[in-house]
């Protein structure tokens, strides 16, 4: 009876992955991981504005120096969570319920050890850590007390990253925008109490990031831990070391991304210390925050279609796959252009959040601002292409692809422009280099998804209706 009551419930949740490709069910499906990485990426800028405007822009270029630390260990969590997606939706397509189940259930627990080591290692060699993220000393007090609560906080920001994920995978995307969204409200009020009425500083602005992720993490693990209708759920973890192998690979790309974006942001602020001081380390703080904000809409996307693709590649569905890469394709150019036009139409009240033109003192740095993010929003032409493309081999469980598209993309191609152009356009060049890297990057973006299509069955061979 019990098996009877299992099997019907996962038929039910495959049911949602496995209904006919259109454009209106992919948005239906996608639209709640949309929302929720917006609001994640929106909200994640929450702390430079309170700094900006509640503390100081020292203060404010602060939380900028310590933005790469906290990136490239959030790259972790979704390096597990994203990869691990990838393996588990591919063993429930194949059929493999149970083995999906202790999959995820290892995972959760390597996501959970790991987190602890780097929080225990982070705080030993905290200090270093400041130096080596080129952290100005006029502000190093700053960055350190703004980096302590966030190295303690590390454990349940991970696991927090990690089961929004998985619920997404589940096929209950709703739920979790629901716990995205309430995570970042909390902290964004936080926010404001522990700015204006508690006058904490940047201590209460780590501090309401890490108890805004913890209410994410909390959610998800009582979803896991008692909600046993779907097909994953907590089971007793088996040690896999083929499963942390092909999930780490399969992820390593959003690891390698974060990773080179905390490189190339170190170079960066190396770069415009040397030009204008740490007052370019804060407008470019903003730069990124913005553009940021509206990358969420690739990578939701992305990230919410990815189950999708990582299910049907396990049934080896050839014309669903080839749906879901022409009509994605679609999708993107279509969010591609919002990104652009909003950046465009909304440039200035976006950054008036930060700063205002008419501050006597740091006007300038509006300016600054303004025509960075105008120069810099042309990189939203090709980022959603190359974005989706990085995903897309990812879900095919192909961390390799993926991984090297995303060096070059990030890494290589961004540090070569940022390390040259400003030689030739000054502050100009630093600005000029990110939407250049993108389209050195689609090259290699369009050779693997050509090369790539009959392996993974995207590709069709026949035309279809």
């Amino acid at each position: 009876m019990q098996y009877d009551v299992e099997n019907t419930q996962q038929q039910k949740e495959e049911s949602r992955l496995n209904q006919p490709i259109t454009t209106k069910f992919l948005l239906r499906f996608t639209i709640p991981t949309i929302l929720s990485m917006v609001v994640m990426g929106v909200f994640s800028t929450v702390d430079g504005v309170f700094a900006s405007r509640g503390i100081s822009t020292e203060a404010l270029a602060a939380v900028n120096f310590v933005a790469p630390f906290f990136s490239i260990t959030m790259a972790i969590g979704f390096m597990l969570s994203l990869g691990g997606c990838a393996l588990v939706a591919k063993r429930k397509g194949e059929g493999q319920h149970r083995l999906a189940r202790e999959n995820f259930s290892f995972l959760t627990l390597v996501t959970f050890l790991s987190s602890v080591a780097i929080s225990l290692a982070s705080w030993i060699l905290r200090t270093p850590l400041l130096h080596l993220l080129g952290t100005d000393p006029a502000v190093m007090g700053l960055a350190m007390d703004y980096l302590q609560p966030l190295i303690i906080g590390m454990p349940f920001i991970l696991i927090g990253v990690f089961v929004v994920q998985f619920i997404i995978a589940e096929g209950n995307p709703m739920l979790g925008m629901v716990a995205t969204m309430l995570g970042s409200v909390l902290s964004a009020a936080l926010n404001a109490i522990f700015t204006f009425v508690l006058d904490m500083g940047v201590v209460g602005l780590a501090l309401a990031s890490t108890i805004g992720w913890s209410v994410s993490a909390v959610m998800g693990l009582a979803y896991f831990t008692f909600n046993r209708k779907g097909t994953i759920y907590f089971v007793k973890p088996k040690w896999d070391s083929f499963a942390l192998w092909r999930s780490s690979l399969n992820g390593i790309s959003e690891l390698i991304t974060s990773a080179a974006i905390t490189v190339t942001s170190v170079v960066m602020n190396n770069v415009l210390v040397r030009l204008v001081g740490w007052e370019g380390v804060a407008a470019a703080g903003i730069v990124i925050a913005v553009q940021g904000a509206l990358t969420t809409l690739f990578w939701g996307y992305a990230s919410g279609v990815a189950p999708l693709v990582s299910y049907n590649f396990g049934r080896q569905d050839r014309e669903r796959l080839n749906k879901l890469f022409r009509k994605s394709l679609g999708v993107m150019a279509v969010l591609s252009g919002i990104a652009l036009v909003a950046t465009f139409v909304f440039a200035d009240p976006l950054v008036r959040i930060y700063v205002s033109p008419n501050d006597p003192f740091m006007g300038h740095l509006h300016a600054m601002a303004m025509r960075g993010l105008r120069i810099a929003a042309l990189s939203f032409i090709l980022m959603g292409f190359n974005t989706f493309a990085t995903s897309w081999f990812t879900a095919f469980n192909d961390g390799l692809i993926s991984g090297l598209m995303s060096v070059m993309r990030t890494m290589v191609f961004a540090l070569i422009l940022l390390v040259t152009l400003p030689r030739v356009w000054d502050l100009d060049g630093v600005w000029v280099a990110l939407p250049l890297a993108e389209v050195l990057a689609v090259v290699l973006t369009v050779f693997f998804l050509w090369k790539m299509g009959d392996k993974y069955m995207y590709r069709s061979k026949q035309p279809l209706k």
